[in-house]
């Protein structure tokens, strides 16, 4: 994989102390995020808070696509709410890539309560091959 180092981003950097220090895994050719709900994460007292669940969904999906070996940034991103993830339940994220047409790399993913198997919330997105360096250097 050409990522550049990952250690410090707020999802999966490992050397983030205040970072969610998410495990990806792959099955397939699909990413998969575990995630515990625990009260900290949660909006309404008992509830995973939304922007949790987005970070969740962009989190997955870049994984899918940084299995091509590229580096990529999100341009667009559309999430489907469809049910709550209640506190103390355990959930499964997976992305998979649906379409590439060069540069743009299109992304679905979902997240399913493992206890209850349903679906939580389900996400697209663009991912767009950039380069880092350049877009760093202003």
């Amino acid at each position: 994989m050409k990522t550049n180092n990952l250690d410090r981003c707020f999802g999966c950097g490992k050397d983030n102390p205040i970072g969610l220090r998410l495990e990806t895994t792959y099955i397939g050719e699909r990413s998969q995020i575990e995630f515990e709900v625990e009260s900290n994460y949660c909006g309404y007292p008992g509830l995973l808070h939304g922007g949790v669940i987005a970070l969740l969904i962009d989190e997955v999906m870049f994984h899918a696509v940084a299995t091509l070996g590229i580096e990529t940034v999100t341009v667009n991103m559309n999430i489907d709410y469809k049910n709550a993830a209640l506190e103390g339940h355990h959930l499964i994220c997976e992305a998979w890539i649906v379409h590439r047409d060069g540069r743009k790399i299109d992304v679905f993913a979902n997240i399913i309560d493992r206890a209850t198997g349903r679906i939580i919330a389900e996400g697209k997105g663009r991912y767009v091959e950039v380069d880092l360096q350049k877009i760093l250097q202003g």
